[in-house]
């Protein structure tokens, strides 16, 4: 194993989030009500380039994003969805895009259509309640066509949103229209079905697979059909009579992905093992096998015919090929930070190759190789935020540590270590920056020049919490490995450890006068030891199966817990009974109490609910976050709110009418 003080490599004096100014001030629905700021993008699903070529939409877990390909800037951001955009499509003409939200595969999806040129919402398609299994434009982008669940294909024009017709009785998981968009076909279970769309006659319907399956092209001159299927076979039929032509088939491997060259006389085939084979499409001859020292994933030919391009998405790879040759170009490593591939995209003129890995879009010159343009700003789920001791800058962790100075918003530096991230804390001195990793380490830096100070050993399983004393003297670890562990937070030196007695540490807080350590573990059970002594001084039992968050008092006199029950609870620290206050039947994934005490925030399913903790009155309702939120820290003032959520951002909120 390598010494883990060469892992932590990047400390990024950077940029990477340029355009966030940009987007804070002119990009209408990025700020929700009462906030102040937004940090970050989102998260990349789907991205899809315009058909001139002159905007990239990107689908993201807070909406749709709209850019401009010459300057890389946002022009829009279409928001309104429920749930992340997993899928964005734009219509042959350009005129509209349809982007989707939830993951059509395993849940419900809301599809609306949108007009390119204004960022305005023409109409909502679906709503969660039709569970949608495809989508499809025709060639000149006037229809569209939607598979759904309830056994329907729906058509609605693809201009104005308008409903057309309804093909009924046939469930489809795969649509594609003809080149002349004349036909629509249709894949389901085993069978291709094939309909004029015109009259919406059942023109053809034959079994094509032993399995399901799982893709559907046209050649591009329409005349023959490509299936890929379940059975792990590749066949080709006649588009007009459904006369089967030939199979593909390596018996030992799964077909992963399959796409024709543009002059539809070679069908490239990618398997399981990482072999991309290529097929002459009219005899069925193999031209050529070709094998990689990656797992090669998904393949697909570029618009001019002259390069095909494929993946390895775990290694973070892109290969590029001649077209005529079937000759490696070049292959594109995606950064160490984030070293995989999660979608990619030719340019209409082929020359350029978007490739996305959810926090970046790095955009290469296909003929040289070089990389040209990224779009940045984008993130993994925010896990935790909190304040820098004198509030300047803040901090928030998603994959990697990224620090953002709060008067200008914009992003000061990142970092990034080769291992895991799990937990960070801020000294309240200012002077060091801890980071718990997964592989059972913590890092200490020093905040003024950040430089690596130390690497703390001794746990045997993941960091799960970091917490320093109030006097910034100590520094409190929790662990899977079912211990506490306290340590000299100048010297690293290892100071006592604490037997959790349970099966891991979720939770590890000092109390204000330091000299109490509590702890959570994944018993639901809340303990108290005497810091000075170790001892275990006082314990409470919740109730509960899972103890999501806890915060104390200013004075430490009481506790608050979220849980799964479905309740948060106050708890006197004293007696450790539970408080007599007015009920809040209320779930909640994480709660605190604001500086003052009298005012607590919980958040759960993209909400913050702001109360009166001695009435237990809703006093407000942050809304802006999609998705989880799993960290909320309040301002020393109580003045202002953070909160990270599981869509990738972080809100900063204004809370100035609460405490006047």
């Amino acid at each position: 194993m390598k010494n883990l003080s060469l892992l932590f490599l990047i400390i990024c004096l950077s940029l990477p989030f340029q355009s966030v100014g940009f987007a804070q001030n002119y990009i209408k629905n990025y700020l929700p009500e009462s906030a102040i700021a937004r940090f970050g993008k989102g998260y990349v699903f789907d991205f899809e380039y315009s058909p001139d070529g002159t905007r990239l939409a990107v689908g993201s877990t807070i909406g749709a994003w709209l850019y401009d390909t010459q300057t890389y800037k946002e022009l829009h951001l279409l928001s309104g969805h429920t749930d992340y955009v997993m899928d964005v499509i734009f219509s042959p003409n350009g005129k509209t895009l349809v982007s989707q939200s939830g993951n059509r595969r395993w849940s419900s999806a809301e599809t609306n259509l949108w007009n390119t040129s204004s960022g305005e919402l023409i109409v909502k398609l679906t709503d969660p309640s039709i569970h949608v299994n495809d989508i499809a434009f025709s060639p000149d982008g006037d229809t569209l066509a939607i598979a759904c669940d309830d056994n329907t294909v729906r058509f609605w024009d693809g201009v104005t949103g308008e409903p057309m017709n309804t093909f009924t009785d046939h469930w489809c998981k795969i649509l594609k229209f003809s080149p002349d968009g004349s036909k629509l076909i249709g894949g389901s279970g085993e069978v291709i079905r094939i309909w004029d769309v015109a009259t919406g006659e059942l023109l053809l319907t034959f079994a094509a697979h032993a399995n399901t399956i799982d893709s559907l092209k046209y050649s591009p001159n329409g005349k023959v059909i490509a299936s890929h299927g379940g059975d792990n076979s590749v066949c080709l039929w006649d588009a007009d009579t459904g006369e089967f032509l030939r199979n593909f088939r390596e018996d030992t491997t799964e077909v992963s992905s399959i796409d024709f060259s543009k002059d539809g006389k070679t069908l490239a085939i990618v398997s399981s093992d990482g072999t991309l084979r290529l097929w002459n499409s009219q005899t069925g001859e193999k031209i050529k096998t070709i094998t990689s020292d990656i797992e090669l994933y998904i393949v697909a030919y570029s618009p001019d015919s002259k390069t095909f391009a494929c993946d390895d998405d775990e290694d973070g790879i892109m290969q590029l090929f001649d077209a005529n040759t079937a000759e490696l170009l070049y292959s594109l490593e995606m950064p160490a930070h984030r070293q995989s591939v999660n979608d990619f995209r030719y340019s209409l003129d082929g020359r350029t190759l978007a490739v996305s890995n959810g926090f970046e879009i790095y955009f290469w010159n296909v003929n040289t190789g070089q990389l040209q343009n990224t779009i940045t700003g984008f993130a993994e789920v925010v896990s935790t935020v909190m304040y820098s001791s004198d509030e300047k800058t803040l901090v928030s962790l998603d994959d990697i540590v990224r620090i953002w100075d709060l008067d200008t918003k914009k992003l000061l530096k990142t970092l990034s270590l080769e291992r895991s991230i799990r937990e960070v804390a801020n000294s309240p001195d200012g002077k060091t920056f801890a980071c718990g990793t997964y592989e059972k380490t913590i890092v200490l830096w020093n905040i003024s020049k950040w430089e690596q100070r130390g690497v703390l050993e001794g746990h045997t399983k993941g960091i799960s919490s970091l917490v320093f004393s109030p006097d910034g003297k100590t520094l409190a670890s929790g662990s899977w490995d079912d211990t506490i562990r306290l340590w000299d937070a100048h010297t690293g030196k290892h100071l006592k450890t604490f037997n959790a007695q349970a099966s891991g540490i979720d939770i590890v807080l000092f109390s204000p006068e330091g000299q109490t350590l509590i702890g959570v573990g994944d018993d639901a059970t809340v303990r108290f030891w005497n810091v000075a002594t170790g001892k275990l001084v006082k314990t409470i039992k919740t109730n509960a199966d899972d103890v999501y968050s806890i915060d104390l008092s200013s004075d430490g006199t009481a506790l608050v817990t979220a849980d799964d029950t479905g309740k948060i609870n106050f708890w006197d620290v004293v007696t450790a009974e539970q408080k007599a206050i007015p009920d809040i039947k209320e779930e909640g994934y994480y709660v605190v109490l604001s500086p003052d005490g009298n005012t607590l925030a919980s958040a759960a399913a993209g909400n913050i609910s702001l109360r009166d903790v001695a009435t237990g009155k809703l006093l407000k309702t942050l809304k802006g976050h999609i998705g989880a939120i799993n960290s909320v820290v309040f301002s020393s003032d109580g003045k202002k709110l953070v909160s990270g959520s599981r869509d990738s951002t972080v809100i900063l909120w204004d809370l100035t009418e609460l405490t006047k």
